[in-house]
């Protein structure tokens, strides 16, 4: 039995697949549009599709799981116009940003984990 108004199908044109990217705050960076990203889905996870940024979120929203994200949308390249995955795939991805110094890299997480103990 259906309800009235109920949607009972949704139709979405297979050429216009995009990824979207839950990016916890603790690992946000500096995002760019144009930026590249490598995705890996979990049916193939030793292969990457190649991809670029075109949407990134200014704050957080919270999402079903009860924990904050930035959100990152990107498109497909063209070069991987014939092996586009299916809508409703999952898997990790690999963003690429700006060339930070080793110092930085290393010392990242332990200042974040010093600035959350110390409530700054």
């Amino acid at each position: 039995p259906v309800q009235p108004g109920e949607r009972i199908m949704l139709v979405a044109d297979p050429s216009l697949v995009g990824v979207t990217v839950y990016l916890p705050p603790e690992d946000a960076v500096e995002l760019n549009a144009g930026a590249e990203m490598d995705v890996f889905l979990n049916i193939n996870p030793l292969s990457s599709l190649k991809a670029r940024i075109t949407q990134t979120s200014y704050e957080a929203t919270v999402l079903p799981d009860n924990t904050l994200a930035y959100t990152v949308k990107a498109s497909f390249s063209r070069g991987d116009a014939g092996e586009l995955p299916r809508i409703g795939q999952r898997g990790t991805a690999k963003v690429y940003g700006e060339t930070v110094s080793l110092g930085y890299y290393l010392l990242r997480k332990p200042i974040l984990l010093v600035r959350k103990s110390v409530g700054l």
